[in-house]
């Protein structure tokens, strides 16, 4: 199955940041994430099996940090290939994350056939998804005067979730 393991955030951040967004239709159509479905990725897994849901958890009990604060400073995007915007997030800065998230994943290279995404960490809460872009200079400029004020929140629970790519459902979740 596929699934990812993910830091929870409070509603106060999610309504913060859930109708930020105010992107001209003929510049872009994006497909906002949901406020009830806002979190930051911490390791995403391609196909993990039944029986290694408890070693996954079992790993993310014994790694888990003290609570920590994550800082919200900024809106940014990343680019496909071909330099056009394909996501849109707000950036999450947190050096306890940063390590959290390399002893996670060194815990998690325990387990035997487990297959995760070791792509570089960017620790970001997104905002949206492109599903097309009309005007790439016009949408750069859009996002940019977005007014942003800049916010933080204790981190202090994950959950892996099992994924599909309509829904996510919780499978557990490791209060610390």
């Amino acid at each position: 199955m596929r699934a990812f393991l993910a830091l929870n955030l409070n509603e106060e951040i999610k309504n913060k940041y859930s109708n930020i967004l105010r992107i001209n239709e003929k510049t872009a159509e994006l497909k906002k994430v949901s406020k009830d479905k806002m979190h930051i990725t911490l390791v995403f897994f391609d196909n993990i099996k039944e029986e290694q849901i408890e070693l996954i958890k079992k790993e993310v009990i014994n790694s888990s940090p003290t609570p920590f604060n994550i800082n919200f400073e900024n809106i940014s995007y990343f680019t496909n290939k071909f330099k056009d915007i394909n996501v849109i997030f707000v950036k999450a800065v947190s050096e306890e994350l940063e390590n959290y998230v390399k002893t996670l994943r060194k815990k998690l290279d325990n387990i035997e056939n487990l297959k995760y995404d070791r792509k570089d960490f960017k620790s970001h809460l997104t905002l949206a998804r492109l599903k097309r872009v009309y005007n790439n200079q016009k949408l750069k400029e859009n996002i940019e005067e977005i007014e942003f004020t800049p916010s933080y929140f204790l981190a202090n629970s994950i959950t892996l979730y099992k994924s599909d790519f309509v829904n996510y459902t919780e499978i557990f979740t490791v209060n610390f």
